[in-house]
């Protein structure tokens, strides 16, 4: 009888060396396309991204409002005001042709966290949950961009999480588990955390 032992080997070390050309390409894609935040004196800090959840409409009649934050503020409200988060998450779901049970399985999120999804009208989902749907439903970048829109989000180039989200839509692996695994080689926390605490900021 032959020992499997050596055979599982070679197949951990094949691993082993995909995952590491992996890393190496999404290196020398950080490189090429990560922007760090530069804010300047008298450039008001707006995050890299407003919410349209956590939007004040009052702010606009206040004084001293720069035109960027006015700005920011109006388009919150247009967002709002389209087809919400929600409308269009199960519609992309049913575009591809997923099921409730498998968009939560895919996604990595818990039955109780989709359950809230579906059902809270005053839930509003973290950009990671959305990335983390995104990932589930296969969705293309273009997809991915309009259902972080609706949830009042952005894909940024100044933020390496971002980007190798970005990475792998645009190479179309579409699996949560090697995603988090690549963001945890890179020290940022993870798009989901019911398996995995996350614990790290964005940086090296």
């Amino acid at each position: 009888t032959i020992s499997t032992s050596p055979r599982r080997h070679l197949i951990a070390m094949i691993n082993d060396n995909e995952k590491e050309l992996l890393l190496q390409d999404l290196r020398r894609y950080l490189a090429a396309h990560y922007t760090p935040k530069k804010f300047t004196r008298g450039t008001p800090f707006l995050g890299a991204e407003i919410s349209a959840a956590t939007l004040d409409v009052r702010s606009l009649r206040r004084g001293g409002l720069t035109s960027a934050t006015k700005n920011a503020i109006l388009q919150g409200i247009r967002q709002m005001l389209r087809p919400g988060f929600r409308a269009l998450l199960f519609e992309l779901a049913k575009k591809k042709g997923v099921p409730n049970v498998e968009i939560y399985r895919r996604s990595d999120l818990t039955k109780a966290h989709f359950s809230k999804i579906k059902n809270d009208d005053d839930y509003h989902p973290s950009k990671e949950t959305v990335l983390a749907l995104a990932i589930g439903l296969k969705l293309t970048l273009d997809e991915t961009k309009r259902l972080l829109e609706r949830a009042g989000y952005t894909l940024t180039d100044s933020s390496k999480t971002d980007l190798i989200v970005q990475y792998f839509i645009e190479r179309q692996r579409y699996d949560v588990a090697e995603v988090n695994e690549a963001l945890d080689a890179f020290g940022l926390p993870t798009i989901t955390n019911h398996r995995k605490s996350r614990e790290r900021k964005d940086g090296w």
